[in-house]
């Protein structure tokens, strides 16, 4: 097992067809986080961010991978910190069940792809009862949700999301309704959270400020993300209400 130095980012990410989105946050070093590979050849990959989140890529048959899985997931239950890990491969899917049987719990998420056409194309319509306000530290302050601790685990920082990440809030009067952030962003592409106030849900708002932070994206030429539990019937029909579409499924693990 080898750590992968920075130098060889740019290999990695021009030789990985997909991945989640906190990996390019990794490769283009918007995020702290560390590079594992089998060899030099980089056949196996694992990922891992500074908050405990990892992602396994390539030969599913490395017993190295696998096995340092084992040791972070023994360390993260000694430490009681976090570790969740993400397979879009069904073959890596079986290698983990195998080692990680009784330790880990298997969750399902859906990742869609952004149709731009689809987006362009929907119904708009405006919401002129409350303010839509880019997120800055103040926003934070007073926030729905995403609040400092929020991004000292995403971001590694408050100030680091300030600088490279970017939200957008609905206000009524002076509290915040609803809420969109980009979880991770790398140079290409941002990954939406949102959240709404139970109370005012059912008025269009979470379609409202998605749509802003897509514009936004458009804007920018970064690529919009769209990731959900595949329990979450709600956030699946928003996303494809706002383009996104194809939804394949992939696995998360997480200590049981």
């Amino acid at each position: 097992m080898i750590k992968v130095t920075a130098e060889n980012y740019s290999i990695i990410k021009d030789t990985i067809e997909r991945a989640p989105t906190f990996v390019y946050s990794i490769l283009d070093q918007v995020i702290e986080g560390t590079v594992y590979a089998d060899n030099e050849s980089f056949h196996s990959l694992l990922f891992q961010t500074k908050s405990g989140i990892y992602y396994v890529y390539g030969d599913s048959s490395s017993e190295q991978i696998v096995s340092n899985l084992g040791s972070l997931l023994q360390k993260s239950i000694e430490q009681s910190k976090r570790f969740t890990l993400f397979s879009y491969s069904d073959d890596w899917n079986t290698k983990i069940e195998q080692r990680l049987d009784g330790h880990v719990k298997k969750l399902e998420r859906y990742t869609f792809t952004f149709v731009i056409n689809a987006y362009n194309d929907r119904e708009r319509r405006e919401l002129l009862d409350y303010e839509f306000i880019k997120i800055k530290q103040h926003q934070i302050e007073h926030c729905l949700e995403f609040n400092n601790q929020y991004y000292e685990e995403y971001w590694d920082s408050t100030n680091n999301f300030l600088e490279n990440g970017f939200g957008f809030c609905l206000q009524h009067g002076d509290k915040v309704i609803s809420e969109v952030v980009s979880i991770f962003k790398s140079h290409q592409f941002a990954e939406i959270d949102i959240v709404t106030n139970p109370n005012y849900r059912g008025k269009g708002l979470a379609s409202f400020i998605a749509e802003g932070f897509i514009d936004y994206c458009l804007l920018n030429d970064i690529q919009p993300c769209w990731d959900c539990d595949i329990q979450n019937h709600a956030s699946y029909h928003l996303g494809t209400k706002l383009g996104f579409a194809n939804p394949q499924k992939y696995a998360v693990y997480i200590k049981s």
